[in-house]
């Protein structure tokens, strides 16, 4: 499901040989990404493996604005099988990376209104390339009208809440070690159910490497009973990747 996404906010950084110094300054290839990389995620829900995330680059460019953005396409295998194949974009402009918001959509919330017409306002999720410990860090949102013909039905909003860098640990993983930042915040969808409003509210914790992205993320109910998680499991940077 989608809004396990949130936890990535940065879920395509990868070193090829770049500086922070270099990234800060030309915002190319942020974090040292490069066409045809490819990165795993195990996926688990309340703690049991439930198959991977796929991750490969397929594009880079500048926009009309000037931003640099990289699309890459994210597959769910469970078993041999695809679930789901999506395509996001990151975009990063000055010292600043922007994960697409679609990555918070809950697609559960949607599924009472198939059938309907969706409009989607995002606000994407800002990752910024110096952080220190005890740093607030903005807000992610995806707003989502729900319509029939030009009839407003009902107004959903996904959220990631009040980020905040809480740690720097070490953390290890299938993929290797790394250095991170632990990053705390709230996953928050709110609805209006024919009147009645509806809020569903998760912890997350995630650990995010300035050199490496996203290595592990862990979200957990109200009552903090693991719910939704992923972890790095293996990365190619493009050569390894077109070498397989």
């Amino acid at each position: 499901m989608k809004y396990l996404f949130a936890c990535a906010l940065s879920l395509v950084g990868w070193l090829s040989g770049w500086q922070e110094s270099v990234f800060a300054q030309t915002c190319t290839q942020p974090l040292g990404l490069a066409k045809n990389t490819e990165f795993v995620y195990q996926v688990t829900d309340k703690g049991r493996n439930k198959g991977t995330l796929n991750n490969k680059v397929m594009h880079q460019s500048h926009d009309k604005d000037g931003v640099y953005v990289t699309t890459f396409k994210s597959t769910r295998i469970n078993g041999n099988r695809a679930e789901t194949a999506d395509e996001y974009s990151i975009r990063c402009s000055g010292d600043t990376v922007y994960l697409d918001a679609m990555m918070l959509l809950r697609e559960q919330a949607l599924k009472a209104f198939e059938g309907k017409d969706f409009d989607f306002y995002p606000v994407h999720i800002a990752y910024p390339q110096q952080m220190q410990v005890g740093q607030s860090l903005p807000d992610g949102k995806l707003g989502v009208r729900v319509r029939s013909s030009n009839v407003n039905i009902t107004n959903i909003t996904m959220e990631a809440t009040n980020r905040k860098v809480v740690a720097q640990e070490k953390l290890t993983t299938p993929a290797g070690t790394f250095d991170c930042y632990k990053i705390s915040y709230d996953y928050v969808v709110e609805l209006d159910a024919m009147g009645m409003p509806l809020r569903d509210t998760f912890k997350v914790e995630e650990y995010f490497s300035l050199e490496h992205g996203l290595i592990k993320c862990q979200f957990s109910t109200k009552r903090g009973k693991k719910a939704k998680g992923m972890e790095l499991i293996s990365k190619r940077n493009a050569a390894q990747a077109l070498q397989r």
